[in-house]
């Protein structure tokens, strides 16, 4: 079997959390270099019914969603209710 890519480990992980009833959306890109920045930067954002709730920074994008995906789970461990 395979492994889903990591934007769908978010979602699933979400969805199996927190339930299917809510419209989410992941999304990711490169944040531009700033003047004296040395490294380029991937950010991800988790948005639930158009609310942003979580945000990852990371210089690999794999990592940066796997950070997403523990955002998830600990705002479900904080007992968030979304």
């Amino acid at each position: 079997m395979f492994k889903p890519n990591p934007k769908a480990q978010v979602v699933n992980k979400f969805r199996e959390l927190f339930g299917y009833d809510r419209k989410i959306e992941v999304t990711g890109g490169r944040v531009p270099l700033r003047e004296g920045s040395r490294y380029d930067t991937y950010e991800t954002q988790l948005s639930v019914e158009g609310i942003c709730v979580a945000t990852t920074r990371n210089s690999d994008w794999r990592r940066a969603y796997r950070l997403l995906k523990l955002e998830v789970e600990k705002l479900y461990g904080d007992g968030v209710i979304l």
